[in-house]
């Protein structure tokens, strides 16, 4: 099957499911904290220029996680094959973060963290926490390069806040 046939067989799929769910393009977009100009090309399987998708975006992965489709879903389909129901069926964020910043950390591959605390004194707990995330299927490559960009700035975080890079390099 040429790709752009998969990509709007993905598209049905996502636009039938949520008609199911009884949700618009716009409520959609609200709960994934983008605007509907996204959620219309994945539906239309075309990118909002016109151009063919290439990949599977996190929007995607987050959009079928929003419908009760597991986060490999949308490769399932673009396979051919069905979605897999999520065994528990999120409608939203599960947390007290801000939507788009939940949807980022449950999208993709967690490859490293750092805290940089920011407080002077013992009781001040001021600090910024870093999540370093890749996509599922990162290649070898991809990482190496990934990674010392990562050390690098981690480094330069933790010197912003005038302390020494004590998370080990692994």
């Amino acid at each position: 099957m040429e790709p752009e046939r998969d990509w709007e067989r993905l598209g049905e799929a996502f636009a039938v499911r949520r008609r199911a769910a009884n949700l618009t393009q716009v409520e959609v977009a609200e709960r994934l904290s983008v605007t509907r100009t996204p959620i219309q090309a994945i539906e239309r399987g075309r990118q909002a220029n016109g151009s063919p998708f290439t990949k599977v975006t996190g929007t995607m992965r987050a959009y079928a996680r929003l419908l009760g489709w597991t986060e490999d879903s949308p490769a399932r389909i673009l396979r051919g094959e069905e979605p897999t129901p999520a065994t528990q069926p999120t409608s939203g964020p599960t947390s007290d973060l801000p939507p788009a910043v939940d949807r980022e950390l449950r999208s993709g591959k967690t490859l490293d963290h750092t805290v940089v605390h920011l407080g002077d004194d013992e009781d001040d707990d001021t600090r910024i926490i870093v999540v370093l995330k890749g996509a599922e299927d990162i290649s070898e490559e991809e990482l190496d390069e990934l990674w010392q960009k990562w050390r690098r700035t981690r480094r330069q975080l933790q010197a912003s806040a005038g302390e020494p890079d004590a998370t080990p390099d692994s």
